[in-house]
């Protein structure tokens, strides 16, 4: 199927053959890539294309052969034309890729898409001058098609132009919303489709400044933020408004339970006379807030099972930046990425639903994030079977208390994030490797192992340790020490 860019290769070699070098300088010389987009690539893209469907025929030309010649033939003609009929009359509607941005404009910060829209408008102003020169010179020199194309240019960039000079006009506050442009910067929902600490963390990231309004129908709350930040809040009950500053901040935290409501971020509201002030950052605010959850529906939105294992995650706020309670610092602590939630409630000593509403108030601030399963099973199979090889040596030392072994092989690997605690791994590989990182370290560190095993009890007995390891491990992890290299496949 011809494309657009092939289009326009078999009509300019309609007029006369040329080659590759020649065809790509004569679009540049008339101005083509103002009005299309085409480049260099793509015109020897389409050539080879074209010379594969039997659509244009080559000839090698010059005193060695050095230049191919392109010329259209009959079947090339009759595609031209069939694909001419098509686009000419065409019934396809036509779109523009920067809608995107602006149907999108009210997740960005007032400030900094009101910059961006005049960056665009500036290039705009640019465009219309050049394709207003190009048209008064081709107009000029009697050539009508061109002429046409160009004033099709540049009454679409004239009308973008006033188009976007409004959506401008309004965002610097010189518009009263009669553009039709009303509420441009105000971004609207429903909790029920929304996660709130979500919408949270869009403010903080986005360093928004502007009034987050939530509303079940009867009771109304307010958050305003300046830069991403809280500043203060409201709230309203049927009964009146609440004047108690604590009483203020425990309704905007019951504000994570709710299942039903709606919300509008509108940035172009300031705080209200008289709220309350608040002095926590964004993130310490959804941690508090996510304290108050107390229902399994919210919880597992993020923590969807006892099953799931969580790691440590680089997000955008450190655990030593937040006000963890004693809880939290203890389930964040007991993460090692291949503790699922009952594990962690076990280490921890309380309850999974316990585990999974710290976890999930843990996630949403992005300290910890659910494991990859496939670094799941590559961290459980290399703990394993480290463990494993340590403890068959076990009935060949001169007492089981004997760690000599183990510190061999922390020696040999004292700059890999992995060591022995006694007969234990404790791994403290950084959570954001890669599958491929990882196995790299673990590789190293069981050559190592292996390496000091044999050094210490024989070639043959290091063997044997091994097939008893092997052979203890599950099928299921067993293809993950091949799959990654850790031991050779035989």
């Amino acid at each position: 199927m011809l494309t657009n860019n092939d289009l326009l290769v078999l009509g300019i070699l309609l007029d006369r053959p040329m080659h590759g070098y020649e065809l790509s300088q004569h679009v540049k010389a008339e101005g083509i890539p103002v009005w299309f987009d085409i480049s260099t690539a793509a015109i020897y893209y389409s050539l080879n294309k074209l010379r594969r469907e039997g659509l244009v025929s080559e000839t090698q030309s010059g005193a060695h052969g050095e230049k191919t010649i392109y010329r259209t033939t009959e079947k090339g003609r009759e595609q031209f034309f069939d694909k001419m009929e098509d686009v000419l009359a065409s019934e396809e509607p036509v779109r523009f890729d920067y809608d995107l941005g602006i149907l999108l404009l009210n997740r960005l910060p007032h400030e900094r898409a009101l910059g961006l829209l005049e960056e665009r408008m500036a290039f705009l102003r640019e465009r219309q001058a050049t394709l207003d020169q190009l048209l008064e010179r081709e107009s000029s020199s009697g050539e009508a098609l061109k002429a046409a194309i160009l004033e099709h240019a540049a009454s679409c960039t004239r009308v973008e132009s006033r188009w976007l000079g409004s959506i401008v006009q309004h965002l610097r506050g010189g518009s009263d919303g009669r553009d039709g442009y009303g509420g441009l910067m105000r971004l609207s929902g429903d909790l029920h489709e929304f996660h709130l600490p979500n919408l949270i963390k869009l403010v903080a990231s986005g360093k928004h400044s502007g009034r987050l309004s939530v509303s079940d129908g009867a009771h109304k709350r307010t958050i305003s933020f300046r830069e991403g930040g809280p500043v203060c809040a409201t709230s309203e009950r049927p009964e009146g408004e609440v004047q108690d500053p604590d009483r203020v901040l425990k309704d905007v935290y019951d504000l994570f339970r709710w299942q039903e409501g709606s919300f509008t971020l509108d940035q172009r509201m300031k705080p209200s006379e008289g709220c309350t002030v608040v002095t926590m950052s964004a993130y310490d605010l959804i941690l508090a807030g996510a304290r108050w959850v107390d229902n399994w529906s919210t919880i597992q939105q993020v923590v969807p099972s006892a099953e799931t294992v969580f790691e440590h995650r680089d997000g955008p706020v450190a655990a030593s930046a937040l006000n963890l309670d004693a809880l939290e610092e203890q389930v964040f602590k007991a993460l090692d990425g291949l503790r699922d939630v009952s594990d962690v409630a076990r280490a921890c000593g309380i309850t999974e639903f316990e585990a999974s509403k710290t976890l999930y108030g843990l996630c949403t601030v992005g300290l910890v994030r659910p494991g990859d399963r496939g670094k799941i099973r590559l961290r459980r199979v290399f703990r394993e079977f480290a463990e494993l090889l340590c403890r068959a040596t076990i009935p060949y030392r001169e007492a089981p208390d004997d760690y000599t072994c183990e510190e061999s092989v922390n020696e040999r690997c004292s700059e890999l994030p992995v060591r022995f605690v006694a007969s234990r791994i404790e791994d403290q590989t950084d959570p954001a490797l890669t599958a491929e990182e990882l196995a790299d370290i673990y590789r190293s560190f069981l050559l190592a192992q292996r390496a000091v095993v044999e050094e210490r009890f024989g070639h043959d007995v290091a063997d044997e340790f091994l097939q008893q390891v092997r052979s203890r491990i599950h099928p299921s992890l067993r293809t993950a020490l091949v799959e990654h290299e850790l031991i050779s496949a035989d």
